[in-house]
């Protein structure tokens, strides 16, 4: 049985890993081949296929669920109810909400061709109208597909909406059409609504009521960009917001609590059995009270897997169980390997399993603890070095007192206060709460402090140095008396002590970041790292620099750059970079204007040209004093030569600048590779500058349809009538260049490298 049950997870998972899925007809040929092969007693193929077969079915499902790429910023009106807990908040100095709308009929383009797939949207209204859950809206939008960034150690946000259910994201546009049309006050979200605002109006004197909701009804909405880092820095977001571990918590709470009593009043009752239903249904009500994410569907169909073993008294081994609820996962979202959270779970459990396999029983609560700890923290040493690129040696600490303390005394404080909340019991319940969160965030504020200093950041390693540490961990988890244990820790030396290999002198490595409408490039020498920009900040809480160019080079081992340049002081270019130094040693940095007023660092980009592990660097500058006037026009323009290579990266500057600069350099403004001036604008790339310059490639850093129209399809057609080969990050993500032995190569895009068939369609 448990053969049968691998084969058919891993029949699931291999569609995930498809660049293209094969054509749906494919899908009853399989299915009746796993019929024959399962006649013929070929079980564990047979549910190989079957699952490939429900995989290739899923995946055709998720593609139709994507807005028809012709319907793009097309003016459409949509019909749906408002889920999840809608936001209300304030972007670049306009209120802004947003929230999901669940559709109820099928969007229709223009009266005439409709598309039922569309399920999900995404929506923003900056008309900053409170919105309520269950709400039933009839809206005129803009939509476009589920479109990110995708870079090299970055998030994939396409990836996560996709697997979310989202088939696209816009903009609620104004009309005098848009209507309410009705209300649900009967959905899950409108009770998690009303109960977040009860918090808030009743409970107005609780210091960390934030913190509160997000424990009891899954509400993340207030907590702040640094209390998210100093969770994650920790290593115990897990259990600050609803995750597998309560409600896991709550069913084991619930199964103890009422297993003897109802013994005692059923004594001819299989009590186990009630107690295992009624836990089981608490865990689900628990997970539908936050929201029913992803994360917790996988806890509930883990959960219940136990549970039904003890309702139907059928013995399971241990491992038979992670494999059952593996498989019950994956048949509820084949997409959930993509999933970091997914890995982390099952890696969690089996350390627990595989670590606790032979090992004498530890006769104390405390002793307990500290060896689980010690478990999770060394089998997922490996995972979280792969998978996050970071490790933090405190984690076991701040671990070791948080999860008792939650998992006795908070969270089910917590909960009980919720239930009595018309009582003044709860009040009490609700300030003992409070003050043992207030404690929890002046330990955690105290070992953040320890761990600025102290985490351990992983850069990407080649696959058998991380077959090799997973090979060290399942050593180091054997029982005490293994003789090979003792040689485990040398296979862990590479996964700490590897060095990416560094560029031969003489090379570059220079890479566009895709940062959406905007710019961001990290250049690498041998023994020396520049970044010119970083991209633009979009709220308080969100900026490329640390959500794109940090990952970067985190990535690739990179913890301190020798140059930053800012080209200009405009948000799409300079946003977030006070983030960005505070994260990031940055030796030296120079501006074409100044971001801020009040500036601690750093000066002016005048002309001036330097080498680097024998390549040249060199400012250029043109005196005009109408066109520096403009801000963009005083953008740095940075050339890079190396052997019979070169680079230009002209910032935003438009024609008058580019008329001065030709007029100044002539012939050296010639360069293989361009970066298109001010992202392809209309204002920019004029004739005379592009000719001059004579690239083979332009690389156009630009949003995924923007509102801008950038490149302006006027300047598209003067680069190809110039027999110039275009590249866009909007398309391809991030574009790597290579210079080895004085010649530049093709670009390598990473979409390209890490495609998906979930991520087809953009355009």
């Amino acid at each position: 049985m448990m053969l049968r049950m691998t084969s058919m997870a891993v029949g699931i998972a291999l569609i995930s890993l498809f660049s293209q899925l094969p054509p749906l007809a494919l899908v009853l040929p399989i299915l009746l081949s796993a019929v024959c092969l399962w006649l013929w007693r070929c079980y564990w193929l047979a549910c190989f296929l079957a699952g490939a077969c429900w995989g290739l079915f899923y995946g055709h499902q998720i593609v139709n669920s994507q807005l028809p790429v012709q319907w793009q910023q097309e003016l459409l009106w949509v019909e749906g109810e408002v889920v999840g807990l809608p936001e209300l908040s304030v972007s670049r100095g306009q209120p802004v909400s947003r929230f999901k709308l669940a559709l109820s009929q099928a969007v229709c383009h223009r009266g005439a061709e409709c598309h039922d797939g569309l399920k999900l949207l995404r929506l923003n209204w900056y008309q900053g109208l409170a919105i309520v859950p269950g709400q039933r809206w009839r809206l005129q939008v803009t939509l476009k597909r589920p479109y990110g960034m995708a870079n090299p150690g970055g998030f994939d946000y396409q990836s996560w909406l996709i697997q979310q259910g989202i088939g696209g994201v816009g903009r609620v546009v104004e009309h005098p059409l848009n209507q309410q049309t009705g209300h649900n006050t009967g959905s899950v979200d409108y009770w998690r609504w009303q109960m977040a605002k009860k918090i808030d109006l009743v409970r107005p004197a609780l210091q960390h009521k934030h913190l509160i909701k997000a424990l009891l009804i899954g509400d993340k909405r207030g907590i702040s960009r640094q209390q998210w880092e100093l969770f994650a820095a920790t290593g115990v977001t897990h259990l600050l917001v609803i995750s597998g571990l309560h409600i896991g918590l709550v069913s084991a709470l619930v199964f103890s609590l009422l297993r003897y009593p109802l013994l005692l009043l059923m004594p001819s009752q299989p009590a186990e059995r009630w107690a295992a239903l009624l836990a089981l249904v608490c865990a689900t009500a628990y997970a539908l009270a936050a929201g029913f994410t992803l994360p917790t569907q996988r806890a509930l169909i883990m959960i219940a897997v136990v549970m039904l073993r003890l309702v139907y008294r059928r013995h399971m081994a241990a491992g038979q169980g992670l494999i059952a609820a593996l498989l019950g996962c994956l048949l509820h979202d084949p997409l959930a390997p993509i999933s970091l959270s997914f890995w982390l779970s099952f890696a969690a459990v089996a350390c627990l399993l595989y670590g606790g396999v032979g090992r004498y029983p530890v006769a104390t609560v405390t002793a307990k603890l500290l060896s689980a700890q010690c478990l999770v923290f060394i089998g997922l040493l490996p995972v979280l070095a792969i998978l996050l690129g970071q490790l933090s040696y405190i984690s076991p600490l701040a671990n070791i007192l948080l999860v008792p303390l939650f998992s006795v005394v908070i969270v089910p404080a917590n909960f009980i206060a919720a239930l009595l909340s018309r009582l003044d019991l709860s009040l009490m319940l609700w300030r003992l709460v409070d003050i043992l969160l207030a404690c929890t965030m002046d330990y955690l504020t105290a070992l953040f402090t320890f761990t600025e200093a102290n985490r351990f950041y992983i850069a990407s390693r080649p696959w058998p140095v991380m077959c090799l540490a997973l090979i060290g961990v399942l050593l180091l988890l054997l029982p005490k008396g293994v003789p090979v244990k003792h040689y485990a820790l040398l296979l862990l030396l590479p996964l700490i002590f590897y060095q990416q290999p560094k560029l031969p002198k003489g090379d570059l490595r220079l890479a566009v970041l895709d940062v959406g409408q905007g710019l961001s490039m990290v250049i690498n020498t041998r023994n020396h790292t520049l970044v010119y920009d970083l991209g633009p900040e979009f709220s308080e809480t969100f900026d490329t620099a640390t959500a794109v160019v940090v990952p970067y080079l985190r990535y690739h081992g990179i913890n301190s750059v020798d140059l930053l340049v800012l080209s200009h002081g405009d948000n799409d270019h300079a946003g977030g970079w006070q983030r960005f130094v505070s994260q990031i040693e940055t030796r030296r940095l120079l501006y074409g204007e100044k971001p801020v007023a009040e500036f601690f660092m750093g000066g002016f980009c005048s002309a001036k040209a330097w080498q680097w592990d024998q390549v040249e660097f060199e400012f250029l500058q043109a005196i005009n004093g109408q066109a520096l006037s403009n801000s963009n026009n005083r953008s740095c323009v940075l050339k890079i030569t190396v052997g019979e290579s070169s680079f230009l990266l002209p910032g935003d500057i438009e024609t008058s600048m580019e008329l001065a600069l030709v007029q100044r350099y002539g012939a050296l403004l010639n360069a293989d590779i361009l970066i298109a001036p001010h992202h392809g604008s209309i204002s920019s790339s004029s004739w005379p500058f592009v000719k001059t310059v004579s690239p083979d490639a332009v690389v156009v850093s630009s949003g995924y349809r923007n509102q801008f129209g950038h490149p302006h399809p006027s300047i598209l057609d003067r680069y190809r009538a110039l027999d110039m080969t275009t590249y866009s990050t909007s398309q391809a993500g991030a574009l790597t260049f290579f210079v080895r032995n004085g010649k530049v190569s093709a670009p390598e895009s990473f979409r390209e490298q890490f495609q998906r068939y979930w991520l087809e369609g953009g355009d």
